[in-house]
């Protein structure tokens, strides 16, 4: 019988591989994101029987070390400069700061799987980078501050000359900030969105950057970001003029939405049927989507795995709710009629059914990326080698 090896790794190194070593394999596939190389490498690959089946090839010629950052990683104008050259992976983020010419003269390349956030010279200066995610640059001598940067009264007192620059966005609705006093100090800013309370829009316009969104709340909203419950509570921090970053749950009982004075929700809005439309009425914005909660009587959430009996649905006369779970399994003799009339799925990676179960089960699915029988897992042969590992040098 044929012998086959099978390596799976995020990098795999073929620059020093030997024919010796592989010579005996009849089949070799490397699944990798990339593969290194140079010349003798590649010879190599071609020479063999080896399938690839990568995202990149990167060639890199003479003594190039592979560095691996699983994180978030950062390359600052005080860090030492390499002593030999290096080929950087980063499994994450990578922040680059300005003025770090000297700590990349020895960097052959760059692969981020992830985001990477630089000033726009450095990012000009780069030698073979890869980005597979966000890339974000900024204007050369721009303050970083926070992705979400909150401009208080506080950060007024602090300003300075300059411009100051945040990824996402930036918040102003601080009714004690000086807009007078950043003007004096020459702070300008920039970002992708600003939210901005209606009576500091005159005075700081012109100190935003033109290319900004800019979104206009009443004087007095305060912004939010997280998912929040509309209750009580929330109304007595936060007060009655709300923008939300995130989602917005109704509660059955309650009458908060008849207290707010303002509200806009850029993230999905779960009501009861009952006050759905009250819910639109009062929002003067709702980004996503406006999803009916179910009468429930019992809730299962956050679970790896979970298995839905036929006991446990007729032990709930009013339904069951199974959300943000990773594997929902639906046992083999709850009837389809039982699935409809108690039972909602929400937010979940994977349900396993029958086949007959398939269909009662997708009407009652909401956001659940896989539905069907389970497959069964397929097994290498015995003179088959397998290789796993997040880096691997042949």
């Amino acid at each position: 019988m044929a012998k086959k090896l099978s390596i799976n790794c995020a990098i795999c190194d073929a620059r020093k591989a030997q024919e010796e070593h592989y010579a005996e394999y009849e089949d070799i596939s490397i699944n990798a994101s990339t593969i290194l190389v140079n010349a003798a490498g590649k010879a190599l690959l071609h020479k063999l029987p080896f399938t690839l089946n990568c995202s990149d090839v990167m060639e890199l010629e003479g003594d190039v070390e592979v560095r691996t950052i699983n994180g978030a990683g950062e390359i600052k104008a005080g860090d030492a400069v390499a002593a030999k050259p290096y080929y950087l992976v980063v499994n994450g983020t990578l922040t680059i700061e300005a003025g770090t010419e000297r700590q990349l003269e020895q960097c052959a390349g760059i692969l981020v799987n992830g985001a990477l956030t630089c000033p726009q010279s450095v990012f000009a200066q780069l030698k073979s980078v890869k980005v597979n995610g966000a890339t974000t640059t900024y204007p050369d001598g721009a303050v970083v501050l926070k992705r979400n940067a909150v401009i208080d009264s506080l950060f007024a007192l602090r300003a300075k000359n300059c411009l100051y620059w945040a990824a996402r966005r930036m918040v102003m609705v601080d009714s004690q900030l000086d807009a007078a006093m950043l003007r004096q100090k020459g702070a300008t800013f920039s970002s992708r969105e600003v939210i901005l309370a209606k009576s500091l829009v005159e005075e700081m316009v012109d100190l935003i950057d033109p290319a900004a969104e800019l979104v206009i709340v009443p004087d007095g909203t305060a912004v939010v970001r997280d998912d929040v419950t509309l209750d009580e509570a929330l109304l007595r921090r936060r007060g009655a003029k709300l923008y939300i970053l995130g989602d917005v749950t109704v509660p059955e009982t309650g009458d908060c939405l008849d207290s707010l004075a303002y509200l806009a929700v850029r993230g999905d809005a779960r009501v009861p049927q009952a006050r759905a439309e009250q819910l639109q009425t009062v929002a003067a914005e709702i980004t996503g989507k406006v999803k009916l909660a179910r009468a429930k009587g019992s809730v299962v959430e956050n679970k790896p795995y979970v298995t839905v009996t036929r006991w446990m649905l007729e032990q709930q006369p009013t339904g069951l709710e199974v959300s943000n779970c990773a594997v929902v399994t639906i046992a083999e003799d709850v009837p389809r009629e039982l699935i409809v009339q108690h039972l909602h799925l929400s937010d979940c990676a994977q349900v396993r059914c029958t086949d007959i179960q398939r269909d009662a089960v997708e009407l009652i699915s909401e956001d659940v990326a896989q539905i069907g029988e389970e497959e069964p897992e397929k097994l290498p042969s015995l003179d088959t080698k397998v290789i796993c590992a997040s880096e691997y040098v042949l």
